[in-house]
């Protein structure tokens, strides 16, 4: 196997690969939208090709995988510089793929690593159980997903916890504010440990004015307990398609948690975009927050997984010096 520089004339080749997996996510998940995004594909990979981090692997003349990583983001997972590619951003095919995708990210991020990067993230797809398991010997672990739900199948729900729902507009999310600060305690908190600062009222409110979000209110009596915020932004091409909305946001109360709250707000959410003709509802959570990755999974199918490495920054005094510094 040769591996070889990103160069704009590989770019077909890598496109089929690319369909390739999309294709076989679909065979295993019945949620997701059967179409043939080769244009979005090709357009995506023309672009990402530019990127300094990233090979092609060459098997007798013939592609056989890329891995494309853009980078460094300064303070990804911590404080070094980190990377990501992408769900386009690789693909592998012949019969040993786990090889291929190994032997990439060795090659790839030795370069990365001599540049300072140090955190490394990979998209990829939740059923492709064979690149999983490469990647999880390679040091990787699993951080979040994305998950998608056809909303021509929304059942009804008997509304038994007491509370009312509304859409509220976006100029009114001042009265959401201490539920956003809650999602930020709640992320920031065992065992999800991820540090998000709280937003002021305007803070929260000029946000949601450029996101052009949407949101569906849970009230016990006229206090807000639960929300869903909707939006046009998504994370993989997948989710940017036109037929989708996602969610970029939700809490209920701790105290709610164990009613039907936030189901019946999910349920009503989703009855009224289906309504509305909306097909497809996408939502991204972090695995690593367990209650989160219960609920979704009860009402969603997952389709991608990012999977992440942390390397440890002395080893840049290896290649300074030829050994590791204590």
């Amino acid at each position: 196997m040769e591996f070889r520089k990103l160069e704009l004339n590989y770019v077909d080749e890598a496109v089929e690969l690319a369909i390739e997996e999309y294709k076989n996510e679909c065979a295993n998940n019945q949620q997701l939208l059967v179409k043939d995004y080769r244009d979005k594909l090709r357009m995506l990979l023309i672009d990402i090709f530019n990127s300094k981090y990233g090979l092609v692997a060459i098997e007798d003349e013939k592609l056989v995988g890329y891995l494309v990583f853009l980078g460094g983001f300064k303070g990804q997972f911590g404080n070094v510089k980190g990377s990501f590619s992408p769900l386009f951003g690789s693909a592998f095919a012949g019969k040993s793929r786990k090889k291929t995708a190994s032997m990439l990210f060795e090659n790839v991020s030795n370069v990365m690593i001599k540049d300072g990067i140090f955190s490394f993230a990979i998209c990829k797809y939740a059923h492709d159980k064979e690149i999983a398991e490469a990647l999880i010997f390679s040091g990787f672990g699993i951080r979040c997903s994305d998950a998608i739900k056809n909303l021509a199948y929304v059942d009804e729900v008997k509304m038994d916890s007491g509370c009312r729902y509304e859409e509220i507009s976006y100029q009114k999310v001042s009265i959401l504010i201490g539920l956003k600060n809650g999602l930020s305690d709640h992320m920031s908190a065992s065992p999800i440990y991820m540090p998000i600062a709280h937003f002021t009222a305007d803070e929260f409110v000029a946000k949601c004015a450029r996101m052009k979000s949407r949101f569906f209110v849970a009230y016990a009596g006229n206090r807000p307990v639960g929300y869903i915020e909707i939006c046009k932004e998504a994370e993989t091409f997948i989710s940017e398609d036109p037929e989708v909305l996602n969610i970029c946001g939700t809490y209920v109360e701790k105290q709610c948690r164990n009613s039907s709250v936030a189901n019946e707000l999910l349920m009503y959410t989703m009855k009224i975009l289906a309504d509305e003709g909306v097909k497809y509802l996408g939502v991204d959570c972090e695995t690593l927050n367990p209650t989160a990755l219960r609920f979704w999974k009860k009402n969603f199918e997952c389709y991608t997984y990012s999977f992440v490495r942390r390397v440890d920054e002395r080893i840049v005094n290896f290649y300074n010096s030829g050994s590791l510094n204590e």
